[in-house]
Formats: structure tokens, sequence, C-alpha cells
């Protein structure tokens, strides 16, 4: 009885993808030299900013850059929300609420890879593997 409810708890991992209490998110952890949190988060801002696909949040925190990512040029993905934490030389994004485009429409991305213990299930679609290359470069700061 108790097992369903442990299992959920347990964090999955497959590349930078985590299933975690029946929900996927993809994180990574960027180190950056020489280079303070303020410029940072300008940066950010202006380079995202760029892209028709960035929606930012209309209250944003400070050393945090947050909002959607929709209809990205990228795989399948219909949309996402992202946060960037900007930390000492370093910053740290995270996408989640992740909805992919399918033939019903946008479905939410754990409906199709997590099995019912809240793990991925054992074939996973290449689709993400092309959205931890593309998420990873789309988030890198250029400078």
């Amino acid at each position: 009885l108790l097992f369903p409810l442990a299992s959920g708890a347990q964090s999955f991992t497959h590349g930078r993808f985590v299933a975690t209490h029946y929900a996927i998110f993809w994180t990574e952890k960027f180190e950056i030299k020489d280079m303070d949190a303020p410029v940072m988060e300008a940066a950010f801002r202006m380079q995202l900013s760029e892209q028709q696909c960035v929606r930012f949040d209309s209250i944003q925190l400070p050393e945090t850059v947050s909002g959607w990512l929709i209809s990205p040029p990228f795989a399948s993905m219909a949309k996402a929300r992202f946060r960037i934490d900007i930390l000492y030389e370093s910053y740290t994004v995270t996408v989640s609420e992740i909805k992919e485009s399918t033939l019903l429409g946008e479905v939410p991305l754990e409906k199709s890879l997590l099995q019912k213990d809240g793990s991925f299930i054992q074939s996973f679609s290449t689709n993400l593997d092309t959205w931890d290359d593309i998420l990873g470069s789309f988030f890198a700061l250029k400078q």
C-alpha cells in the first residue's frame, strides 16, 4: 500500500531530464567565469528577448530570469516554463511544465514518458535526446 507513495517520492533521471513526484523537468548548471550576477542577468534578458518564442514573467525576482517558451522552433515542444537562477560565477536553468505537440494537441510530457510508479518508460523518444541538446545550447550564455 505504501509502495506507490514511496516510489512517487523518488527521483529518476535520464540525462538532464529528471522525473520526481510524477513531474518531468530539465535542469543544467552552467559555470561561467569573470562575470558577476547583475551582468549575467542583463545578458540573459537581452539574449532571450531576441528569441520570438520567449515570454518573460511580468514579475522577476533579483538574480532570476523566468518565463515561458511558447512554440519554440525546435522539435515538437509546444510550450514550457523556464527559470534561470544566477549564482556566483554560475547559473542553473530549470525547464518544467513541458508540453509536447501531438496529433491530440498539447500533451504534458509526463503522459507519454512516465510509468504508473513515476519512473521513466524503458524506450525513450528520440525527441527527448534532441530536446536535451537543444535546451543545453539554447540556454548557454553567449558572451
